[in-house]
């Protein structure tokens, strides 16, 4: 099984390619669910070299390459790849694909522990990114595209409930499956057509409180791009909140202050997307698939805030007060 312990064997040869010689200091970087990184001291120089998961296509990493030189270049804090000789910036060692970055200074703040200083930040940066984003060729052609459907996704529930009983999941696991299904089958899910009046634009894809590091309450980078996509980008703003765990924090009205000073969304799509966000949540599946299916252990550690999100978004009081926040917020 694939660990930081056995791709550690490869990483004197991987850094050869990039013209590093000699012994080189590693550490495992921890919290990643999907990669596998590295921090490497090397010649008195530190970079962050990246395992990428089996799965992402090629072609998407390369792309990500791309879009990190093109945000750079337009003043976003981010760290572009460091090319190979002859320009390119993968490398394909047996089924591994690897990408070197330089190492790049502050840190993550603990989730729940940003001050209100960092919140309006962290939501200047969204703002900022995706004010820049908006300038980009693929987000002149973007529209709504996300898909679901209520009675697939109970299916596929089942079909997990099914697979974790097979497999001797523990009891609190299957009963958050099976609570997730009877919540999915209670819900009001509207169809995507009812969203496709949200701006839509090239999207970092996975913004959030731990994909940013800080130095004090400076932003100095935004890291992990390799989700970008074309979305609503509302739909991302809220997703970052709830993510950072600040959509029911006396924190929300900072990090929305700080995305205005670039962005400026009317009320009635920031109502929309967290509808959209709402019910989200009981539509998808993910975490549980990652798990059961693709045999994803580093998933579970995101079981309890996300049964515990499940509970909110599924409570009419709880979605009506944070809905008249960002009413009251917007009005200002």
């Amino acid at each position: 099984m694939l660990s930081h312990a056995s791709l550690e064997r490869q990483i004197t040869g991987i850094l050869a390619v990039w013209g590093i010689a000699g012994e080189a200091q590693l550490t495992p970087v921890s919290g990643g669910t999907l990669n596998w990184n590295f921090e490497v001291r090397a010649a008195s120089r530190r970079y962050f070299l990246r395992c990428y998961r089996s799965n992402l296509e090629t072609e998407r990493i390369e792309g990500e390459h791309r879009l990190l030189e093109w945000a750079a270049a337009r003043g976003i804090p981010l760290a572009p790849t460091i090319p190979l000789p002859g320009g390119r910036t993968l490398h394909l060692a047996g089924e591994h694909r690897w990408a070197l970055f330089p190492w790049l200074e502050g840190a993550t703040v603990e989730r729940g522990q940003l001050s209100r200083a960092q919140a309006r930040a962290l939501g200047e940066a969204h703002g900022r990114v995706h004010s820049v984003l908006s300038a980009h060729p693929d987000s002149g052609s973007a529209t709504f595209t996300m898909r679901w459907d209520k009675q697939q996704s109970m299916e596929a529930l089942q079909h997990l409930l099914s697979v974790g009983a097979e497999r001797g999941s523990e009891g609190w696991i299957l009963e958050g499956i099976a609570r997730q299904l009877r919540q999915l089958e209670a819900a009001e899910v509207s169809p995507p057509e009812h969203f496709a009046a949200l701006p839509c634009q090239l999207l970092h894809g996975d913004f959030h409180d731990q994909q940013v590091l800080f130095k004090g309450d400076r932003v100095t980078a935004v890291v992990d791009w390799e989700i970008w996509h074309t979305d609503p980008r509302s739909w991302e703003l809220v997703r970052s909140l709830a993510f950072s765990r600040l959509l029911d924090s006396p924190l929300l009205e900072d990090y929305l202050a700080g995305y205005r000073e670039h962005v400026q969304p009317s009320e009635e799509e920031l109502q929309l997307a967290l509808t959209l966000w709402f019910q989200s949540r009981p539509v998808g599946l993910w975490v549980w698939w990652a798990y059961l299916k693709d045999a994803n252990e580093r998933v579970k550690e995101f079981f309890p805030s996300m049964l515990a999100e499940l509970d909110l978004v599924t409570d009419d009081r709880w979605t009506t007060s944070i809905r008249d926040r960002v009413r009251r917020f917007n009005a200002t």
